[in-house]
């Protein structure tokens, strides 16, 4: 259908909407929508198909066999564990991808939500952190994969925008047997919307109470210039009624008297990136303008870098380039890393 601000004009895959309730119903249940939401009308399996792309055949096939359309890739964690990812394979990747686009993105979030919003950074999440007395630390466990159906569609495919049918059928394409698949690129968006009453609760919670709550993906940080010990029984019993878990061996206390990290960045007096990776990565770019990536890659055995003894000094170079650029986020006044950047990149057809 094609809509303007007082009419809608109805296309093919519109027919039995439109026979169901007549032109004039059809029309006003349609504005009647769009006046409360930015979301696409999607009444029947017919239109949904058409927003997808797809023939309403193609659209139950794939819904009745969406298990059967991902890729599963296993990855080293540093602790030596396996994290496995499900990569959606086409055409259902290009569903997803749509359903984020044109829906999940236009969706409320949580102000506390700082990971995969729009505007959202490292640097966002830390910054309320910033010099106070107790930081609290909490992770959650195995985030993505507790998500369930049921909050899916609850947060954000529910009768609301959606009616039943089609609040389920988009679940379904955005779940991997009944839970949140870590790989599919609406997970992030809908786990900030599984979370945000979470979210809402837990900041008000805190603010009532002078503390300082963000969340980033499953990191959750307090703050405060008083104990924090409350706020970790608070957090832990709202998240069990919700059927997610503590991962207690990533719970930390911090105090002032030593280095306070929020997502790795240093929060003691002023958001920061920490004193060891800028001394680390000084004295790696040093080497490499004074004696070229290639030999500094056969120097350090840099595996990651070598391909059967191959430096690959491409891949190197835009690597350095970006944690140089990374520092250079959080801390754009630093004018070491700003020299170093114009000096590497004046020189990068010299130290290849």
């Amino acid at each position: 259908m094609h809509i303007t601000e007082n009419e809608v004009t109805f296309e093919r895959c519109d027919q039995a909407f439109v026979g169901k309730f007549g032109a004039e119903v059809a029309a006003q249940m349609v504005l009647d929508y769009k006046s409360l939401y930015s979301l696409p009308f999607l009444y029947d399996t017919y239109q949904l198909a058409d927003f997808l792309g797809i023939g309403r055949k193609e659209l139950f096939d794939c819904v009745r066999h969406c298990d059967q359309n991902y890729r599963t890739i296993s990855l080293k964690k540093k602790n030596g564990g396996i994290r496995r990812v499900y990569a959606p394979q086409k055409p259902l990747r290009i569903y997803q991808d749509k359903i984020l686009q044109e829906i999940l993105s236009r969706l409320p979030v949580s102000k506390y939500a700082k990971a995969y919003v729009r505007g959202g950074t490292l640097v966002q999440n830390a910054a309320p952190h910033v010099g106070k007395r107790y930081i609290l630390k909490l992770d959650i466990t195995d985030f993505f994969n507790s998500l369930h159906f049921e909050q899916i569609y609850s947060a954000a495919f529910n009768t609301n925008y959606f009616p039943k049918q089609i609040g389920v059928m988009l679940t379904t394409l955005c779940c991997r047997k009944n839970f949140l698949p870590q790989g599919a690129s609406t997970s992030p968006a809908l786990s900030n919307l599984v979370m945000r009453n979470f979210d809402d609760a837990m900041g008000f919670w805190c603010e009532k109470r002078g503390i300082a709550y963000t969340r980033y993906c499953d990191d959750m940080t307090f703050s405060s210039n008083q104990p924090l010990f409350s706020v970790y029984q608070k957090a832990k019993s709202m998240l069990e009624n919700m059927g997610l878990e503590l991962n207690e061996r990533k719970t930390s206390f911090f105090t002032n008297a030593n280095r306070q990290s929020v997502t790795g960045l240093t929060v003691n007096e002023k958001v920061s990136v920490s004193k060891s990776y800028k001394q680390n990565l000084r004295q790696e770019v040093y080497y490499v303008l004074k004696f070229g990536l290639a030999e500094h890659l056969l120097h350090t055995n840099n595996k990651l870098f070598l391909a059967d003894g191959v430096p690959d000094t491409q891949a190197y170079f835009h690597h350095l380039v970006g944690q140089i650029c990374f520092v250079l986020q959080i801390e754009p006044e630093n004018a070491w890393f700003q020299n170093a950047l114009v000096e590497l990149r004046s020189k990068e057809n010299v130290v290849r």
